[in-house]
């Protein structure tokens, strides 16, 4: 699939019928997409299925690699189609994306599996009885989990490569007494052609990952998942802004809202439509919003919707000016001479997890190196040299030396000589979230920028990298500089958590949407970060993966299409 060739549906393509509609294109619903897309061609059901996407299409080379570019990315009411979402609250702001392939097409790629205690606690009672028959991993769950990462090609990368930031992350690491580890990543390190026709290149090792990437090496939705779809005749309609979902006499669902059109898309249009099968997948922001203004007209829903949201325990922190050059500074892929020949890697390859042994979850947390795309490099490289100067102040001369380099875009001053962190907390998830007068969900959750577990994590990383001669920057200090007294999230879940009944959340154990009575809505599923009901203490896309595996299994089965087919669907190759 070239930069030329779309996925996305011919605007007048949209029907006002189908038997299944899928409302956003992330994780969730790009699974379920290509899980009914394939059992619908193998069974000859001649089903109508379609995926509902608010933003726009963006294809390999569309991404932005400026600072000026990205900010001319950022979605808002003038440019309802930016990628590039923040959502702004009291207490934890959110930073997603919006556009085909959801999030996937800027996140850091990391697919790993949390602790089999994680689904101990919190869980539906089959996803704890799957763990407790296996002492010593996550039973059947294992399954679900590897044939999402078997589809988005994830690897350890960092084995067999040369990277200057793994070497300084193990040093860290092994001064925080614990080994760092290479990480499971969708990044691509081979030239192919997928089944489908999508073009894979190597990672050029260029560390552009967190604004989209245009070098074809980063596997985001838009790569597996959703081409498979399109291949086995899955519509995928962009531009489409949900509004409601409502139950028709009839059995079917009625989904409304606007489809936007225009170079800006600032132009909108009413639309309305009917499916007998509707999938919740607009990720955590957008289904609590879309269900909450649904149960305002009349939808019966949980009491519990909106509640038990999380941040997955996100912050982030930097080891800056340290004695140890990372090459963690990311280039363009339309960039040469000095800045291209760093080897950056990957925005995330490493890893160091914290209190395996401790039997409360509250006690473990996860530490992953971090590079800045491109388009922030040189902001964070000139705004951490005006920090330093107020806050963290040093008179060491190879320091200060390095300090002052970094006026300009430099291969020897502290930025080079600095690596980010990724950390990432198992929070109280109690916060909870609320229709705001504009329709939109908002975060009310006062008490999470001062949980103990941030403490801890500083207490263990402070000297860890004082040790390389570096200072630590903590989160949610240097955050708050920029964006005020605020966390920031980018792993937003829970709000529609699955539990075993209606008292305990707004899902079953397979997404079903339960009624105020502890019966289910037929035809009414949600299939995407917000079923989570706990933080992870991990990079959430590979659990939000598996469960969207299970649940299209389910969805098969109930559907009477055929099941999974390993021959078929095990990855793209």
């Amino acid at each position: 699939m070239t930069t030329a060739e779309r996925l996305a549906s011919a605007p007048d393509a949209l029907a006002s019928e189908y038997d299944v509609v899928i409302i956003g294109s992330g994780y969730g619903g790009a699974i379920t997409a290509a899980r009914l897309g394939i059992a619908n061609d193998a069974a000859q059901a001649n089903l109508r299925i379609a995926i509902l996407e608010q933003g726009d299409e963006h294809p390999t080379g569309a991404f932005p690699e400026s600072q000026e570019s990205a900010i001319a990315k950022v979605r808002s009411t003038i440019n309802p189609l930016g990628i590039f979402q923040v959502d702004r609250n009291a207490d934890v702001d959110v930073i997603r994306a919006s556009g085909l392939g959801g999030t996937s097409l800027m996140n850091f790629n990391v697919a790993i599996v949390p602790d089999r205690e994680v689904f101990l606690a919190s869980w539906p009672k089959p996803f704890r009885e799957a763990v407790e028959r296996d002492p010593n991993g996550i039973g059947e769950l294992q399954t679900y989990f590897d044939r999402a990462a078997s589809m988005m090609g994830a690897n350890k990368f960092a084995e067999g490569e040369d990277l200057a930031r793994v070497e300084v992350f193990s040093e860290i690491a092994k001064n925080a007494g614990v080994k760092a580890q290479p990480l499971n990543i969708t990044v691509n390190k081979e030239e192919r052609v997928t089944r489908y026709g999508v073009q894979r290149k190597p990672c050029p090792m260029h560390g552009n990952d967190g604004t989209g990437d245009n070098s074809f090496s980063k596997n985001t939705l838009m790569t597996n998942y959703l081409p498979m779809a399109h291949h086995f005749g899955v519509e995928m309609h962009t531009r489409i802004e949900v509004d409601q979902v409502a139950e028709l006499s009839d059995g079917r669902w009625k989904v409304t809202g606007v489809r936007r059109s225009g170079n800006r898309g600032t132009t909108t249009t009413p639309f309305e439509l009917r499916s007998k099968r509707v999938v919740l997948a607009a990720g955590t922001m957008g289904t609590n919003a879309i269900l909450m203004r649904s149960q305002k007209n009349g939808l019966n829903v949980s009491p519990r919707l909106g509640k038990n949201f999380s941040g997955n325990g996100d912050s982030f922190g930097i080891a800056y000016n340290t004695d140890r050059r990372t090459d963690t500074q990311a280039w363009s892929t339309t960039e040469g001479g000095q800045r291209a020949q760093l080897k950056c890697g990957p925005s995330i390859t490493s890893v160091m997890r914290f209190g395996a042994d401790q039997a409360d979850l509250r006690k473990r947390f996860t530490v992953e190196d971090l590079s800045i795309p491109r388009a922030l490099v040189d902001v964070f490289r000139v705004g951490l040299m005006g920090l330093a100067t107020v806050k963290y102040p040093d008179l060491r001369p190879a320091k200060v030396n390095r300090w002052r380099k970094d006026v300009q875009w430099n291969e020897d001053g502290a930025m080079n000589h600095s690596l980010g962190f990724l950390i990432m907390v198992h929070d109280n998830s109690d916060g909870e979230l609320v229709l705001k007068d504009d329709g939109t969900a908002g975060i009310d959750w006062p008490g999470a920028p001062t949980e103990r577990m941030y403490k801890d994590v500083d207490a263990v990383l402070k000297p860890a990298v004082e040790a390389i001669g570096g200072t630590y920057i903590k989160n949610p200090w240097w955050a708050n500089t920029m964006f005020g007294n605020h966390l920031i999230t980018a792993h937003p879940i829970g709000g529609c958590t699955t539990a075993d009944n209606v008292d305990g959340g707004v899902v079953d154990h397979a997404g079903r949407v339960f009624r105020k009575d502890g019966t289910v809505n037929d035809g009414l599923y949600v299939i995407d970060g917000s079923v989570v009901p706990r933080a992870v203490g991990v990079n959430p896309f590979l659990t939000i993966s598996m469960f969207a595996e299970r649940a299209a299994d389910e969805l098969r089965a109930e559907m009477g299409l055929p099941l999974y087919d390993a021959a078929r669907e095990a990855d793209d190759r």
